[in-house]
């Protein structure tokens, strides 16, 4: 594949839909629906995280919100289940699970409240070192660290300052278009 670098195929931390911690995660969904207007690029299903001195320090994805608006995942193990599994979720764990938790059982008015009291410092996910990338890495890193786990999407750095984000359907576009044109 024609090497690409993350720097070409990234959305810039300006244009890219932000929120600070203390909106809720009702006004998150606001700020998101507000951001497909025409003419804003990609539309964002996820949004960045600054503190008061502008310092990225957090995202918030659909993963995040699903998992802020039922609680109950927070009650399951994912290690000990992958572990019991021997490495990969089966229907019988996750058929298993789903009875035992009563996912998605409460009415849609809790789910509702839910969503206006939870604030984006409760739910927001703090990225570990894996999933960061330098502007200049090629975009084969970028999806082998996809590929291999890391939280979508990738926080594009240059030097110590992030500057864009990656987001796994962008980096699916570029292999996309590589093999239409195979032959």
């Amino acid at each position: 594949m024609k090497t690409k670098l993350v720097k070409e195929v990234m959305i810039l931390i300006k244009n890219y839909v932000t929120v600070q911690k203390e909106n809720s995660l009702f006004d998150v969904i606001q700020i998101l629906e507000n951001s497909k207007a025409p003419n804003r690029g990609r539309a964002h299903r996820d949004a960045v995280v600054f503190d008061e001195d502008g310092k990225f320090i957090g995202k918030v994805t659909m993963m995040d919100i699903f998992r802020a608006l039922e609680p109950n995942y927070n009650k399951i193990d994912f290690e000990k289940i992958i572990e019991t599994g021997k490495g990969e979720l089966t229907e019988e764990i996750i058929t298993e699970a789903y009875k035992d938790f009563d996912f998605w059982v409460e009415p849609t008015q809790t789910i509702c409240e839910r969503g206006a009291t939870k604030k984006v410092s409760e739910i927001m996910h703090v990225p570990s070192d894996a999933e960061y990338i330098m502007e200049e890495e090629s975009i084969e890193k970028a999806l082998h660290l996809y590929v291999m786990g890391a939280h979508q999407p990738l926080i594009v750095k240059k030097d110590e300052t992030v500057t864009g984000m990656l987001r796994f359907g962008d980096v699916f576009e570029v292999v996309r278009e590589h093999l239409l044109t195979c032959r």
